[in-house]
């Protein structure tokens, strides 16, 4: 069997040295490029996992985009506290996607795990907790820049505050699919700002 890395693993931790070269570099717009395109095919990849795992549910379609949803929420809070790993990022985003998972089929409880790396597995199952939401709201606030006041209010209800797109649905007083679509063109949106931001280096200035 190869030892060779395979083009996913590859592709990562490209990425990664982008981001680390950025971080070191104290240039943010880099950064946030990086870890865009870093974590941008592990939504679909979420989505189609979780999606197979989920059967049975009333809308496993929607349910499905949740968990993506959360995943990308976790990946973008880990990746602001650190960019070395001693697995794959794939193992990664195994690990966050199965702690996405159990905190759907937990969410009335309202029962949380926080954002982890494989290394930390044994301290998070111990002690689950969601990520404070200060951290969210300064690891999140560049990729909200762009955002509509009420596309920005539904981005802080699910991605700070980690309200379900059921409580949203219900806070704001609009219909599931209703609040379905509009995380995605939300989602849409962030990954637009953050490639905007390396067009236009100049933009985000001071």
């Amino acid at each position: 069997m190869s030892d060779e890395p395979r083009p996913a693993d590859a592709r990562d931790e490209r990425f990664l040295r982008q981001a680390r070269a950025a971080r070191a570099a104290v240039d943010a717009v880099g950064e946030r490029e990086a870890i865009s395109r870093l974590i941008e095919p592990y939504w679909q990849w979420g989505r189609t996992i979780a999606y197979s795992r989920i059967g049975g549910v009333d809308d496993p379609g929607a349910d499905a985009e949740e968990i993506a949803q959360e995943l990308m929420r976790r990946l973008v809070l880990l990746l602001g506290r650190k960019l070395e790993f001693d697995t794959s990022f794939r193992g990664v985003a195994v690990a966050n996607l199965n702690f996405a998972i159990k905190d759907y089929w937990r969410r009335a409880s309202r029962t949380k795990s926080r954002p982890v790396d494989p290394e930390e597995l044994e301290e998070v199952e111990a002690e689950p907790g969601a990520a404070p939401a200060g951290e969210a709201a300064d690891a999140l606030g560049p990729y909200l820049a762009d955002l509509s006041e009420r596309e920005r209010r539904l981005a802080h209800a699910r991605f700070v505050l980690d309200l379900s797109p059921s409580e949203i649905a219900e806070r704001e007083g609009m219909k599931r699919g209703a609040v379905d679509t509009a995380m995605h063109r939300i989602l849409v949106k962030m990954r637009e700002k953050a490639r905007a931001d390396v067009r236009n280096p100049q933009r985000d200035a001071v």
